[in-house]
């Protein structure tokens, strides 16, 4: 796809997330999909689970998607993508799933990134808060945790890599990498040059199964600053890094009805997208919202709706030196205004959105 990318994400749709689809977690106590599993047992979970596959997107999901002009979409999969069975855990092929997603993108000339969301022991995320559960980051320290996630890219790559659809493939979603604090502390995270070994690894089983003219996208993990001379020679190609910029929970999050903390959040971005130019890759936003600070306790619906609109329209113009980006994310059942593309996006002009 030569065209810039102007997409959202698929998100709770093969890996069940509660903000984006609570009712299949009700009544369960679960926070997760593997909570879930656990508490409805592996076959209840997996015939929840085919309901909610052959019923949560569709085709006229596609359609609308393109309708409001946007031309792809960011589908996050698990490490399970091809079926698993275990001691405690079953978990059915999304191939299938995959496929039919695929048909659909290119029926609507859409490109699709491939996202490998999760892995076995866990990622962490770098956009989660210290205290959440989905801030654990045990992958690098289990067995076969390396092994599961580069054969499931390959597997993806071969099975999808010469699609006319494929946008690309993520090789993690956002992991937490460590960092040293002084000569003595390292926080909590994957090493980098876990990650860094890993990623080049990666890149040479995908390229195998991909032309080109794919994109190979990795995450900043919060810091493009930090990949400066990576993936550098003539034998990486169609590199990209991913940014996520959020500004609704995190340290730098100030309210965005006060032009000073507009303004601060929208030099964050650009300066972000900054850093990773400068660390020597094209840039995608792979995830963003319309969350914010709204300090004002007594604003009205209408008021708080106008200011993301405002918010909104203002994020994607910082979005100008990146190669594209994506929304998070196309539904929830709820209709979350910030977060549920259908809301906001749906009432922008596409002049804004182009």
């Amino acid at each position: 796809m030569t065209e810039r990318i102007r997409g959202v994400n698929l998100s709770g749709w093969f890996i069940p997330e509660p903000w984006v689809t609570p009712s299949l977690f009700a009544a369960t106590g679960a926070s997760n999909d593997s909570e879930l599993q656990s508490a409805l047992g592996a076959t209840t979970y997996n015939e929840r689970l085919r309901r909610h596959l052959e019923t949560f997107i569709s085709e006229d999901d596609f359609r609308r998607i393109t309708a409001i002009g946007l031309n792809a979409v960011r589908l996050p999969v698990p490490w399970y993508a091809f079926g698993s069975q275990g001691e405690s855990e079953v978990y059915i092929p999304l191939v299938d799933y995959i496929d039919r997603a695929f048909e659909w993108a290119e029926k609507y000339h859409m490109g699709v990134l491939l996202d490998l969301a999760t892995v076995p022991g866990g990622q962490g995320d770098s956009n989660a808060t210290p205290s959440t559960p989905e801030s654990t980051a045990a992958w690098h320290s289990s067995t076969n945790g390396r092994h599961i996630a580069l054969n499931v890219l390959e597997r993806l790559a071969a099975r999808y890599g010469m699609r006319e659809g494929l946008l690309g493939l993520e090789l993690l979603d956002s992991p937490i990498m460590s960092r040293r604090r002084g000569f003595f502390n390292v926080t909590e995270g994957i090493p980098s040059h876990y990650l860094r070994n890993f990623y080049r690894d990666a890149y040479e089983l995908v390229r195998l199964h991909m032309a080109d003219d794919k994109l190979v996208v990795f995450s900043a993990s919060g810091d493009p600053a930090a990949w400066k001379h990576f993936m550098r020679g003539d034998k990486y190609e169609g590199v990209v890094m991913d940014v996520h910029l959020y500004h609704y929970r995190d340290e730098h999050a100030q309210d965005i009805t006060s032009p000073r903390g507009l303004s601060a959040a929208i030099a964050r971005n650009r300066k972000l997208i900054k850093e990773a130019r400068a660390a020597g890759f094209p840039v995608i936003v792979g995830e963003w919202s319309g969350a914010a600070v709204f300090a004002n306790a007594s604003m009205t619906p209408e008021g708080h709706a106008a200011y993301e609109r405002v918010f909104i329209s203002n994020e994607l113009a910082s979005f100008a030196d990146a190669r594209g980006w994506f929304f998070q994310t196309w539904k929830t059942e709820k209709r979350i205004p910030a977060w549920d593309a259908r809301v906001a996006l749906g009432t922008l002009e596409r002049a804004m959105i182009d």
